[in-house]
């Protein structure tokens, strides 16, 4: 992505000469940034004070003086980092505190990078920060953005916020879903969303009673106008089973990815979805006529499970 370096409805010539007032009044602010730092060089130097004190001399002078306290620290300590005969009155005093820490800063700061926005040869912010290994304000390339967006979206509340935005995009998706390693963590958080799920069902709900006796207080209803004081035992249990073996199902299909199978795997799924059917036929059967007698064809799929 490309970043203009004119604003739309200005000229060069405009644009250019609010640039030349803005950089000069820079370096006018960089001088006194620098100065206020030398005088409470000079305040110390030579000082014996423990690090108390010496935040006690800055604060009172700060205080007297009509500026920050953290703010004429940070003047105290670029000073300090640069020697009056290492700095470059040309560059600007956020750049030499960019770089007042990196161990080359005396050697970096003689020669100008490329800035990437404009093309010229002269030192930036985002430039000192990229030679201090700090991370850029303004990112210019992909891994930048990617680390800017990283540190923005830090809390886990906020990366699900942006990525359930963000997926609404077709392209985005689309690019997503292209990636095996992306497909695979998104069954792995279906499966573990539907684990805890099943597990939070568990522990919540007991549809089968140990015996016949039947709590009566916090019972929960089995299903909408079956009341579970009038319900059955063999009832109950059906309908554990059936909500056991739907939890289950919303479980595990979100981590099937059927284009890594072999068709040994798929056909023996596929014929215990076969059985299943038979069986739920069977239920329904048992349910809406009363006769629990099985056919010759379901009596020998149990034979086959019991083989």
């Amino acid at each position: 992505m490309t970043t203009p370096t004119i604003p739309a409805g200005y000229t060069k010539t405009e644009w250019d000469r609010y640039v030349r007032q803005g950089r000069k009044l820079v370096k006018q602010i960089s001088g006194i940034q620098f100065a206020l730092g030398d005088i409470v060089v000079d305040m110390l130097d030579g000082r014996d004070r423990g690090h108390g004190e010496v935040g006690e001399v800055i604060e009172l002078f700060a205080h007297q003086i009509g500026v920050k306290a953290d703010t004429l620290h940070t003047y105290y300590l670029v000073a300090q980092r640069w020697p009056q005969d290492k700095r470059r009155d040309d560059v600007p005093y956020t750049v030499h505190k960019e770089l007042a820490y990196s161990p080359r800063r005396f050697a970096q700061i003689r020669r100008n990078p490329r800035d990437p926005f404009t093309g010229e040869e002269r030192w930036t912010v985002n430039e000192a920060a990229r030679a201090a290994a700090h991370v850029p304000q303004t990112p210019t390339n992909r891994e930048e953005r990617l680390d800017k967006a990283r540190r923005l979206l830090s809390s886990d509340e906020d990366a699900a916020e942006a990525v359930s935005e963000l997926i609404s995009r077709p392209d985005v998706r689309a690019r997503v879903v292209s990636d095996q390693r992306n497909r695979h963590m998104l069954r792995q958080a279906q499966f573990e969303h539907w684990r805890q799920v099943d597990q939070g069902i568990e522990e919540a709900e007991d549809l089968v009673p140990a015996d016949d006796t039947v709590e009566t207080t916090s019972a929960p209803e089995p299903t909408p106008g079956l009341g579970y004081q009038q319900a059955p035992l063999e009832i109950l249990q059906l309908i554990g089973t059936f909500a056991s073996f739907f939890v289950s199902l919303q479980r595990i299909i979100p981590a099937v990815h059927s284009q890594d199978y072999t068709e040994d795997t798929k056909e023996a799924v596929l014929d215990n979805v076969t059985k299943a059917r038979s069986f739920l036929d069977w239920c329904e059967s048992a349910i809406t006529t009363g006769s629990t007698d099985m056919d010759k064809a379901l009596a020998r799929l149990l034979e086959d499970e019991g083989e």
